[in-house]
């Protein structure tokens, strides 16, 4: 069996590590070999795997002004599409598995056309909502309910995939129902039950919705030692941990910045992800850290933590939640997306989501608990480990396979 996963980032970045960690699994296997088509990275082949950057960076870039201007996500990249139809014919590929199609790199018509005719048994994991939307991947900050009957004038233009120019939330969403819809042999995959029931109300509600929570590496996530809080002077301070990519409003930095004048000075709050201007305009009380790809930093970090703080608005199930479980670390978490699914008893709290008062007081119960949470934490974070998440899609691949 040979299985081709297509995802925009390979092999970093939460889906790129998920696609990563699936095609090596996939390869290990007797029988089976894993191919990656991606658009942007770069992949060492390893054996029974080969991973291929489709497309160019001028290609993509052409294609970001088109999204831009015209809504047009989707719509160009037709040199990468070929290329990709190329791959899929070359390796004789038994099963595709999509991912994030978004990112400039992927025409749709001509990739899905592609899948139509060829009738391969397709899986495709949902990392967030524009597979359902005539634009935005996520819609739960603005409340929009478009999606469940026929997008237009969408509230989100400007948000990702964001465009400045025409609103083709109408156009788009209706091309995407008739190429998604006609699809004959394909397996929804989401990874929490909040993502599975919101495409259940969607035109891809028809088709076989399967479960397969994120995973996280407990092998490269778990409890470190560091210097951090010697380097930071928090001996005896009570650590409040931040972790995000992309900070934004909907985030929650705004939230952040406000939890040092509502708490006391026995806590300090550091913040991890941003960018240097981000870094800057941060209240002095607060610790920024930029960017940290290493998993043995964010190890440290989250480790050193005496709770993590995810005050995110809208989301699906975001792999820093358990990250820090992975490390021992107590969670706070909005109720929003997937991330309730995250917590249990003993581990962490979900509060209603925008509730900041409610989110001081969660972070006060469990940092002044003299109970040690390390022990729940590591336990649940075993649900979603790595090893579930391959398990589960490579037992999802023989089944489609047939």
């Amino acid at each position: 069996m040979k299985v081709l996963q297509v995802n925009t980032v390979y092999p970093n970045g939460s889906t790129g590590r998920i696609a990563a960690e699936i095609a090596e699994y996939t390869a290990r296997q007797e029988g089976a070999s894993a191919v990656v088509a991606f658009g942007i990275g770069e992949a060492a082949e390893k054996p029974n795997l080969y991973a291929v950057r489709i497309g160019s960076p001028c290609e993509r870039k052409l294609h970001a002004v088109l999204r831009k201007l015209f809504d047009a996500e989707g719509y160009a990249s037709r040199r990468a599409t070929k290329q990709l139809i190329r791959l899929c014919r070359e390796q004789q590929v038994d099963v595709v598995h999509l991912h994030n199609l978004h990112g400039c790199y992927l025409n749709l018509k001509r990739w899905f056309r592609y899948l139509q005719k060829a009738n391969l048994p397709v899986i495709w994991t949902l990392h967030d909502c524009w597979p359902m939307t005539g634009h935005c991947a996520h819609f739960d900050y603005s409340g929009c309910e478009r999606w469940k009957t026929q997008c237009n004038k969408c509230p989100e233009q400007k948000s990702y995939p964001v465009c400045i120019g025409f609103d083709g939330s109408r156009r788009n969403y209706r091309m995407k129902k008739r190429l998604f819809t006609g699809l004959q042999n394909l397996r929804i995959v989401t990874p929490c039950h909040w993502m599975k029931d919101i495409v259940a109300e969607s035109y891809l509600g028809g088709f076989p919705i399967h479960v397969i929570y994120n995973g996280v590496d407990m092998q490269n996530f778990k409890p470190t030692a560091s210097d951090i809080r010697t380097r930071y002077g928090l001996e005896n301070k009570r650590l409040l941990l931040a972790v995000a990519s992309d900070w934004t409003e909907r985030k929650g930095l705004t939230i952040l910045c406000r939890l040092p004048e509502m708490l006391d000075e026995s806590y300090r709050v550091a913040i991890v992800g941003l960018t240097p201007e981000q870094k800057k305009a941060l209240p002095t009380a607060i610790i920024g850290v930029e960017a940290v790809s290493s998993a043995e930093t964010l190890s440290a970090w989250y480790s050193a933590a005496d709770c993590f703080v995810n005050p995110t608005l809208e989301d699906t199930m975001p792999l820093v939640n358990l990250e820090a479980l992975a490390c021992g670390t107590p969670i706070v978490v909005f109720n929003t997306g997937g991330c309730p699914e995250a917590v249990a008893p003993g581990c962490g709290a979900v509060v209603e989501k925008g509730n900041v008062v409610g989110l001081v007081n969660a972070i006060r119960q469990i940092c002044e608990s003299n109970s040690d949470a390390s022990p729940a934490c590591l336990r649940q974070a075993g649900r979603f480990s790595a090893q579930n998440t391959v398990e589960a899609n490579y037992q999802l691949y023989q089944e489609a396979a047939g």
